[in-house]
């Protein structure tokens, strides 16, 4: 149990930094960006700061969630059976 308890604070604290760390870098990366004096440069840069901005987000999204499924082991647990749908014969006819 103890173990379990230091892997989701240090889950939780990495996935903070690296959240912290990927802002940080994409800010700075914006600032330098819209800095670029050449229009046609300066519109591609932008768009790869979106890009990889986007794409350094999700990764940090999925690396969390996916540490967060690991270390609570819910991964192999059944999934819920459906209820079933019974007010489809009280419709009214139209």
């Amino acid at each position: 149990m103890p173990g379990k308890i230091f892997a989701c604070v240090t889950a939780v604290i990495g996935a903070g930094v690296l959240t912290l760390a990927t802002m940080i870098a994409l800010v700075r990366g914006t600032i330098l960006a819209v800095s670029i004096a050449d229009l046609p440069l300066r519109i591609l840069a932008v768009a790869m700061d979106v890009f990889f901005g986007t794409l350094l987000l999700l990764g940090c999204i999925y690396l969390a969630t996916h540490l967060a499924v690991r270390i609570l082991g819910v991964g192999q647990a059944e999934f819920p059976p459906l209820p079933e749908d019974t007010n489809q014969i009280d419709l009214p006819k139209n």
